[in-house]
């Protein structure tokens, strides 16, 4: 009786504490305040969402996050021993906030969900929000050759720059990694067998967005991801295929010919692809040698002298300031994928402009460079004057001279288009000619015809170069002084420049008459003087001798009378 008294106890007892604890758990107050969100981020991408600002401390907290449908228990802080499926998710006190990370964001994650806080058995708050995945548009597969170079595009569209911030990422399974981040795993067939460069020293972006990758590899077929702001992104795929490089039937020869140091443009194909879409090839044939590879460019220095280009459908060369050396015959291809569209042979003949003779001109003098060896004759064609150093020529019109003064009161002299004139028969008069202007000229004259000249500053300046120099300038100048105007409607302009050239000629004769009027008075004051002690030295001479005839008669009748 006694001992099933005691049981009943005991299990009274274990009923009552059951119940207490019970009520206990169903005192849990529930969340009264939720608050709805709409967010929306990339495939593939990562977030962050607040979902309580609190003082307390998150090792106090608990923390839930559980999807509406399906129902299911994502996260339960402190208890992360959640399902595999859902570790990309974690929860961390920022400044104040609990907030959520979610990495690596799938299709699948997509949904309703419900973030909750609890201190003790208090729900502090709770967050519901709605997660929209954005999937990213699928381009065209692209396809290249092994060691070709390869456009990956940022969009339908890829001719237009774009000012938004591009990144591009490498897509392999779920995992995303930053093309400057990416390494490609590497098995070599044998122990001699050299590793490619990563690719992230041979990708690099365009202004447009677009990914362009050098000597494509094998380990380069990926799915790549371009990412325009948080709303656009792309994935295309990189195929690499067999090279099948089909032959150009078309071939045509041109012959082309140029002065040395000019510029030219040359069409090669006329397309309604984009440049970007294309890869050009341009070499020479002897010696063999590649000089372009669009849309890789990095080629020798001595070739960045060559440029390839777009103009209204036409795929255009531009060769800047062209060299003996670059005479010779080209090859210019233009292929699409692994087709080629077009080829096209050229002759290129160097045209070297004419040396004339050397101009020797004293400081601060005016001199004149004649542009052919008949520089009195007036010509109708236009005549373009550059200086030349090294390699590079400068139109006369905005070159200007390096200049170090030796004292800081020196006073620069004024630049050289400020005191060169062209005369009316192509020659170039330089006014108060300085040791800077000691240059080589060329005059251009046509497409075919060009003179190269060298001034010559000297520092002797004698009294008569200086007015030789003066002469040939005058004389020279008066051949190109201005004639009549044929039209009565000439511009305020002309008739300004001929009254300067007037001006210019007739302060010039003046000099030279003065010059010669003095150098005459000169000469003829020299003369004079020299008769004039010629003549008294004659009368001097003719007083003695008969100063000594007289001394001798007299001393004769002397003598006769004493004998007397």
């Amino acid at each position: 009786m006694m001992k099933s008294f005691q049981l009943s106890y005991f299990q009274l007892l274990c009923l009552l504490t059951a119940a207490l604890l019970e009520c206990k758990a169903e005192t849990e107050r529930p969340c009264k305040q939720v608050y709805q969100l709409n967010i929306r981020h990339l495939h593939g991408d990562s977030m962050s969402i607040s979902c309580q600002t609190t003082p307390h401390p998150l090792e106090s907290l608990t923390v839930k996050l559980r999807s509406i449908i399906p129902l299911k228990d994502i996260l339960n802080y402190p208890d992360t021993s959640s399902a595999s499926e859902h570790q990309r998710w974690s929860v961390r006190n920022d400044a104040g906030n609990v907030t959520f990370d979610l990495k690596d964001i799938r299709s699948s994650d997509g949904g309703l969900y419900d973030c909750q806080v609890y201190k003790d058995q208090d729900c502090l708050h709770s967050t519901r929000f709605n997660l929209s995945v954005i999937m990213c548009e699928t381009l065209n597969s692209v396809h290249a050759t092994l060691n070709s170079s390869v456009l990956l595009p940022c969009s339908e569209h890829p001719l237009q720059n774009r000012t938004e911030q591009v990144t591009w990422k490498v897509v392999s399974g779920h995992q995303l990694t930053d093309v400057n981040q990416y390494r490609a795993p590497y098995k070599p067939s044998s122990s001699t067998e050299k590793p490619p460069d990563p690719l992230y020293e041979r990708a690099r972006q365009l202004k447009n967005g677009s990914l362009l990758i050098r000597n494509a590899v094998h380990t380069d077929e990926l799915w790549y991801r371009c990412r325009v702001n948080g709303k656009t992104c792309y994935e295309i795929k990189l195929v690499m295929k067999a090279e099948t490089e089909r032959p150009c039937k078309q071939v045509y020869q041109l012959n082309i010919s140029h002065l040395h140091g000019d510029s030219m443009s040359i069409s090669c194909q006329t397309t309604t692809h984009p440049l970007e879409s294309l890869t050009v090839k341009l070499r020479s044939i002897i010696p063999l040698k590649d000089i372009l590879n669009y849309p890789d460019t990095s080629s020798a220095s001595e070739h960045q002298r060559w440029s390839v280009r777009n103009d209204a459908g036409n795929v255009i060369f531009d060769l800047k300031d062209i060299r003996s050396s670059d005479g010779g015959f080209y090859d210019c291809q233009v292929y699409k994928d692994q087709d080629c569209l077009h080829t096209t042979r050229f002759n290129l003949s160097i045209i070297m402009c004419k040396t004339l003779n050397s101009v020797h001109a004293t400081l601060n003098s005016s001199v004149l460079l004649p542009c052919s060896e008949h520089p009195l004759h007036n010509r109708t064609e236009q005549v373009t004057w550059k200086v030349v150093s090294g390699h590079q020529s400068t139109d006369i019109n905005q070159y200007r001279a390096p200049y170090k003064p030796s004292s800081s009161t020196e006073k620069p002299p004024d630049p050289l288009y400020e005191r060169a004139r062209q005369l009316k028969n192509g020659s170039l008069l330089v006014r108060n000619a300085g040791h800077t202007d000691e240059l080589l000229y060329r005059c251009r004259v046509n497409e075919k015809t060009c003179y190269e000249i060298k001034l010559v500053i000297k520092d002797d300046k004698t009294f008569y170069s200086t007015i030789l120099e003066t002469l040939s300038t005058t004389l020279l100048s008066t051949t190109d002084a201005p004639t009549p105007a044929a039209d009565n409607t000439a511009g305020q302009t002309e008739g300004n420049n001929h009254e300067e050239s007037e001006t210019v000629t007739a302060n010039l004769t003046v000099v030279v008459m003065t010059t010669v009027v003095s150098l005459c008075v000169l000469i003829s004051l020299t003369i004079c003087v020299i008769l004039y002690f010629k003549k008294r030295r004659r009368k001097t001479n003719s007083q003695t001798e008969l100063n000594c005839w007289s001394t001798i008669y007299y001393s004769n009748i002397s003598g006769d009378e004493h004998n007397t």
